[in-house]
């Protein structure tokens, strides 16, 4: 459904953990290992931060892969190469950003180009060549190292795949949960040309040594507020990039909020470390790029058609996307973007144009989505599937009254088959729960949580109380219902339950909600606990398990510990408690809880790199392994051996059929423990 792209290049074999190779014109730097961020940065124009700068030049730099897939990198004017330090505003240097997913050699191309609002124009033959026009070099990608598996440097990427989850390089599926607010995150003093509101005091010692800040010490605060919600398990947060005319007026990536065609580097630096904290802490972001009050704000200022698609606005997105497209980001068109306020409004078409020059303007597959508002209204989302052809929206960003049934079950069901009819497989996601008045927990878990997850959503975020979403930065009073979220998403993680290819099934059980792939795995919700039937439309045996979605834990016995596959199948009482919220999970393949995850310094592989074959020893004791998975980079199994009768704990693999390149290993033994790890070929 994407068009997908382009080309860039490096060399260079890396043993340090911070890197940089510098030539006459360029510098590269970074840790140069496999899902770390890259960085080149070349000597340039001389320019200053005005409106012929981010108007009329358009730097692209065109990387290829060891496997020749090409990506079409937006480059940007770096002042001084150094602005979130200096606040300088001009200077000669030239900057992009890659994440590799492959190991191996990369090469780069550079496209430099001037001409009348050239930066607005896709058309990669417009304009006419200047400066650095025609650099290339090349770089290696090593292998990395990260065994934090919450750390996105040992995943990578998340993308789109037309699928019902999004995925990163690695193969994982991410299942989202998180903070909504404040949507007004950015609007802190420490950043430059920016009126603070927010201190994030009550945070603000989980800052640790060795955290990034800038300007001798500033910054700790927000590093902080990455790190407690990192802490708390959360994996995503919502930003508005621009509230000007919004609620909070005081997020713009401008030197002011009149100065619309102008970009203050130091300011967007700034952010970037931010951003580049909450990556690796594994906290992807719903950038949202404009607001029900400002959605038109573009053409305003240009005095152009309100129902077009302003230069300016052209210019913005290249600037955020050349700034912050190689992060795990969700990109938010607009937030309540069908709420007509003064004219404020956009159409289907808009979204769909946006939508567009987004995936073509990207390098990446990456996940394009739009919010609704106020709560009952979605007709936006069908408007947009209605246009002729493919939209290329892939990404739905839910506003919902947090305590109406409809809201967060039926009306997600809705929309699944709405872009199902479309060819369309949207990424569904409650990222606002919204209320007038603070929230019961209970009723917001049994509803807008698991109410959501259950109708095919595979997000969902925290959003408190209203009049507190712009001006409240105290993470802490929303800690238990991060609590929640985190225990919603262990349970399908742990159990490594397939929630990717796992859609509703209500109708099978007598009460509450069903989530199921009708063949392996059964997982039902129960708000009010009590008794249950199922129709089991698969084959066998299924194991019955429960688990508490208050306090979460491992899972536990039932009164019925097994049952057959077939109609109105009785599933017993839930362990204890049986009056309260309860999950249910069945399943004929063996259970996660059985098995215990081995440390991965309890395995041995020679030689790593290897060319034709794999040592592989464990100082666990085993008697025979069941299963050995290898995967490559994509997440694709390409090879799969069964061994018995291990000798000394040790077993070999053969690895000559495989091509160059990382590769993922997993396996089970008897007595049920796992084992994971990498293993680099080299031809």
């Amino acid at each position: 459904m994407v068009n997908k792209k382009k080309t860039i290049v490096l060399i260079i074999i890396l043993k340090i953990l911070s890197f940089s190779l510098k030539s006459q014109n360029k510098e590269i730097t970074g840790e140069l290992k496999q899902y770390h961020k890259i960085s080149i940065t070349w000597e340039a124009l001389n320019l200053s931060e005005s409106s012929t700068t981010y108007l009329n030049y358009r730097m692209n730099v065109a990387i290829t892969s060891p496997s020749n897939e090409t990506f079409l990198v937006p480059a940007y004017f770096a002042a001084d190469g150094n602005a979130a330090e200096t606040s300088a505003t001009s200077g000669n240097k030239w900057r992009c950003h890659f994440i590799p997913k492959e190991i191996g050699t990369y090469k780069y191309t550079v496209s430099f180009r001037s001409s009348a609002n050239i930066a607005a124009d896709l058309n990669e033959t417009s304009g006419t060549p200047v400066s650095i026009d025609g650099d290339s070099g090349s770089f290696f990608i090593s292998a990395g190292s990260i065994t934090n598996s919450n750390d996105f440097r040992s995943k990578g990427k998340l993308q789109y795949v037309g699928e019902k989850a999004a995925k990163f390089d690695n193969g994982d599926y991410y299942f989202e949960v998180g903070s909504d607010s404040p949507e007004t995150f950015l609007e802190y003093g420490d950043f430059d040309a920016t009126t603070g509101r927010h201190d994030f005091a009550e945070v603000a010692n989980n800052y640790e040594n060795g955290d990034p800040s800038w300007q001798n010490g500033k910054g700790t605060e927000i590093i902080g507020a990455v790190n407690y919600l990192a802490n708390q398990g959360m994996n995503v947060n919502y930003i508005v990039l621009m509230n000007i005319t919004g609620d909070g007026k005081r997020t713009y990536p401008f030197p002011s909020d009149t100065q619309y065609q102008i970009y203050d580097v130091s300011k967007l630096d700034q952010w970037q470390i931010v951003f580049d904290h909450m990556y690796n802490k594994g906290i992807a972001l719903e950038l949202v790029l404009t607001e029900q009050e400002n959605l038109n704000w573009f053409e305003d200022q240009e005095g152009s058609d309100r129902t077009g698609f302003g230069v300016s606005r052209k210019i913005y997105y290249r600037e955020m996307i050349a700034r912050f497209g190689y992060l795990n980001v969700f990109w938010n068109i607009g937030e309540e973007a069908n709420e007509d306020a003064a004219g404020d409004v956009y159409s289907a078409q808009q979204i769909e144009d946006a939508a567009e020059f987004i995936q073509d303007l990207s390098p990446y597959n990456d996940l394009v989505s739009v919010h609704n508002g106020p709560s009952a209204q979605i007709g936006i989302f069908f408007e947009v599937a209605g246009l002729s052809g493919i939209n290329h929206l892939t990404s739905i960003s839910r506003q919902a009254n947090w305590n109406n049934e409809q809201h967060c079950h039926d009306q997600f069901l809705n929309l699944k088959s709405v872009a199902t009819n479309d060819s369309t497989e949207w990424v569904l996601r409650l990222t606002e729960p919204f209320s007038g008045t603070l929230q019961n927990i209970e009723t917001w878990t049994n509803i807008a949580l698991w109410g959501s997850i259950t109708a095919g959503a595979v997000g969902v975020h925290y959003f408190p109380y209203s009049n507190l979403d712009v001006v409240n930065d105290d993470y802490t009073q929303y800690a238990d219902f991060y609590k929640r979220l985190k225990i919603c998403k262990d349970f399908f993680e742990n159990n490594m339950i397939p929630y990717w290819n796992m859609t509703n099934n209500d109708n099978d059980v007598s009460d509450g909600y069903l989530l199921s792939d009708s063949t392996n795995y059964f997982v039902g919700y129960l708000p009010n606990g009590g008794n249950q039937n199922i129709n089991i439309t698969g084959n066998g045996t299924y194991t019955v398990k429960w688990y508490d979605p208050r306090n979460g834990g491992e899972l536990k016995d039932g009164s019925v510990s097994s049952v057959s596959a077939g109609t109105n199948v009785n599933l017993g009482n839930p362990p204890d408690n049986i009056t309260s919220s309860w999950v249910f999970y069945l399943s004929n393949k063996t259970l996660n809880s059985d098995k215990i995850e081995s440390p991965i310094t309890n395995i041995q592989v020679i030689p790593n790199p290897a060319v034709s074959e794999v040592f592989v020893s464990l100082s666990q004791n085993i008697s025979s392994i069941l299963d050995l998975n290898i995967y490559d980079i994509n997440g694709k199994r390409i090879k799969n051996i069964s061994y018995s009768n291990i000798t000394n704990n040790k077993l070999k693999i053969d690895v000559s059929q495989l091509k160059e390149g990382l590769y993922f290993v997993k396996l089970e033994s008897k007595p049920h423990h796992e084992y994971s790890f990498k293993i680099i070929i080299k031809n």
